[in-house]
């Protein structure tokens, strides 16, 4: 079953890049928004080969947005991406296999290299190009991941692409959200079991591919938060602190069970 269903995510990965990738790349380098529905079809098929069921609480804000999630694992982007078309911010080395590559481009990537902190003035600018285009941006705004138990410090450096975004597209808002892998093979995932679903540290990809694989059926919860108005003279380092608490307060609710939160989140 298992093999069966990594076959199918390999073809469907074939016939997306054969069928659809040119279409999508040529209206990429043409600024066109053709074909934008293509990418979450793709990660819907992704997920139902990995065995991962992905259920949506709350809803995606309208406008010029920024996506702020928790970051647990390489999972992480077809979870995401298959509820709706957005562009994630990662690291240039996302880029670099040919097939992930070529994939991560079609989804909508933009690349950032962390260790030269002079590119990301330009990396905002084209963040807040694409918010702007109305194609949201989601922004692992820990930079790294973690072992699915706890939210790292929120980094404010590229808070500052929503703030641009302001000042061009006029109302924009920040949207929190949650990813809580919480269900195995129809079993709570508890704290001790939070490691299995998480890539982090010095763990690389296929040994983790093949323990996640053999953990079996796998469900997701994405939880979208209220979401944060966003002004031109709001700080960065302001709205990451108003964000990271948002999902801190996300990632408490869902685990006590206390879902949807409805308190009103910060604002400009």
């Amino acid at each position: 079953m298992i093999r069966a269903r990594l076959l199918v995510g390999l073809l469907a990965a074939g016939l997306f890049l054969l069928l659809l990738g040119p279409l999508r790349a040529f209206a990429q380098r043409r600024g066109w928004r053709t074909g934008r529905g293509a990418a979450p079809w793709f990660q819907r098929l992704a997920c139902a080969a990995l065995g991962v069921t992905v259920v949506v609480h709350g809803r995606p804000a309208a406008g010029a947005r920024l996506i702020v999630a928790n970051h647990v694992s390489w999972l992480d982007v077809p979870v995401l991406g298959s509820i709706e078309p957005m562009t994630f911010l990662a690291k240039k080395e996302v880029g670099a296999p040919a097939l992930g590559g070529r994939l991560a481009r079609l989804q909508g990537i933009i690349f950032v290299d962390r260790g030269r902190r002079r590119c990301i003035p330009a990396v905002n600018a084209e963040m807040a190009r694409t918010m702007a285009a109305g194609e949201p941006v989601v922004l692992f705004a820990e930079a790294t991941t973690s072992d699915g138990n706890r939210i790292l410090p929120f980094r404010s450096s590229h808070f500052e692409a929503i703030r641009a975004a302001a000042r061009t597209a006029g109302a924009t808002v920040i949207q929190p959200v949650f990813l809580d892998y919480s269900r195995a093979v129809g079993l709570p995932v508890g704290r001790r079991d939070r490691p299995l679903f998480a890539w982090y540290g010095d763990t690389t990809f296929m040994p983790h591919f093949k323990r996640f694989v053999a953990i079996g059926p796998t469900r997701c919860d994405v939880h979208y938060g209220p979401p944060i108005a966003v002004s031109a003279g709001t700080g960065r380092k302001v709205l990451a602190r108003w964000t990271e608490a948002q999902v801190r307060a996300l990632a408490g609710a869902a685990r006590a069970g206390n879902w949807p939160i409805l308190a009103d989140a910060g604002s400009s």
